[in-house]
């Protein structure tokens, strides 16, 4: 009995390991008017941007991969509270006293507006900071308010995802 365990543990030791090859990917099941909206409440950064705008790079090049058109694609980025950091330009972010004066967002930023994200800011918030729309990133538009504004989209079938 001994043996014939020892012989089976040595048997699954000397099997190949699974590659990704070998696991099944599911596929996406929507692949038209995708509809997401992120809520963006902090100016964490990933690689040296904002991690909201990472993200939504990152989502947007694999909807692209799979074939999907960017006109089916949807994304809002609603920034709110410290997020405020990552879409306003630098004389803000030296009043705001964000970690750099210079706002390291801006070729990101571009590039995702030119591929139809809407980046959207919280008005309540950008008065609260005492930030002037003349002090915005190009392409950011003002909402409302950030949580009237997530509530809007969500009840027009908006999936949600949080960024902090």
């Amino acid at each position: 009995m001994l043996n014939f365990m020892l012989i089976c543990m040595l048997s699954l030791l000397a099997m190949p390991p699974a590659h990704a090859a070998d696991v099944p990917v599911i596929p996406l099941q929507v692949r038209e008017n995708l509809r997401i909206v992120y809520q963006v409440t902090d100016d964490l950064t990933h690689e040296g941007v904002n991690k909201g705008l990472f993200y939504a790079r990152k989502l947007i090049n694999t909807y692209e991969g799979q074939g999907i058109a960017a006109d089916q694609v949807h994304l809002h980025l609603v920034y709110h509270g410290t997020g405020i950091n990552a879409v306003v330009n630098a004389s803000a972010r030296t009043r705001l006293k964000a970690d750099k004066a210079e706002n390291p967002n801006g070729e990101i930023l571009a590039e995702l507006v030119k591929r139809g994200v809407q980046i959207e800011l919280c008005e309540n918030t950008m008065q609260q900071k005492g930030v002037t729309p003349g002090e915005l990133m190009p392409g950011v538009k003002l909402v409302v308010g950030a949580f009237p504004r997530l509530v809007d989209l969500q009840l027009q079938g908006y999936a949600y995802i949080k960024f902090e």
